[in-house]
Parts: C-alpha cells; structure tokens; sequence
C-alpha cells in the first residue's frame, strides 16, 4: 500500500466538499494504513485556504464551517500526518527549483518538501510517497523531477 504526500490543494479536499474529496478522505482513513505526510508550512496554507472560502463572492464556506474545519485539521495534525518539517536546506532547494520551473513560492517548498522525502526513502530503500495535487502546474513539474503524481481530481 502506498505512502502520499499531499500538498494543501489536496488536504483541503478532506474538509471541503468537491471533485476528488471522497478519494482523499478514503486514503486519509486510519484503516487504509497509509502513511499520509504534509508540508509544514501546510499549518498555515490549509487555514489560509479555508479563510479565503468564507471570503470569496458568494462565500463557499460560512465562518462557523471555517473553524469547526481548522479544528478538525488541527485534530488530524496530532494524530492522522506526519509532519514534514521545512528546514533551511528545504527552503534552499525550494529556492533553486523556482530557478528552473516557474513556481510560486509555497508550491516550491511544498515540492522541495515532497523532493526531500523521496530522497530519504529511496535511501532507505523504501518505495517514495506518491505526489497528490490538485494543480495540474505543479503536477507537472513534481513528475518532471521524477516523483510519482497523482490529481485528486481525476477520482470523482
């Protein structure tokens, strides 16, 4: 069974309703026995996302959605990810892949997270978590640097 990294496009389908939240949820679920890590920086981007649906016209998420959602993230922070942490050398690597791929600058650090796991594993010689975005962009560029991808989205 594989391991998945998820970047906050994909995270926020676990909370929100919409095109591929059912597939998340289900690779998400402590019986799938996944192992299921984010970015760091996640902690900020998923309640930035969740805040920018209760402001948008018309709102997609009403306020008190909005915290009962960051705190059943916080909830699964604790016990449901493994945390990536980003480090200065994740950051660094972040920083040149914007050099060479056109990526606005929490995707490069979510995609240097992701990089940074792949390495360890296969030095450990273990098989690297699968890539899973809901941006197509980003998709593109992670399996050019050699990760396996996959889109939420393509999992009604």
């Amino acid at each position: 069974m594989p391991d998945y990294f998820l970047d906050t496009s994909a995270i926020v389908k676990r909370y929100v309703p919409e095109r591929g939240c059912q597939w998340v949820r289900r690779i998400c679920r402590s019986d799938a026995r996944h192992r299921v890590m984010i970015a760091e920086i996640a902690l900020v981007e998923v309640v930035a996302s969740l805040s920018r649906m209760v402001r948008e016209s018309p709102p997609r998420l009403l306020i008190v959605d909005r915290e009962r959602l960051i705190s059943l993230f916080r909830r699964h922070v604790q016990r449901s990810y493994d945390i990536v942490p980003v480090a200065r050398v994740t950051l660094t690597r972040a920083a040149d892949l914007c050099r060479t791929h056109p990526l606005r600058a929490y995707d490069a650090v979510q995609l240097a997270s992701a990089l940074t796991i792949r390495d360890e594993t296969l030095m450990a010689g273990i098989t690297p978590p699968v890539f899973v975005c809901a941006d197509t962009a980003l998709l593109s560029i992670a399996a050019a640097e050699g990760l396996v991808t996959d889109n939420p989205n393509d999992h009604p």
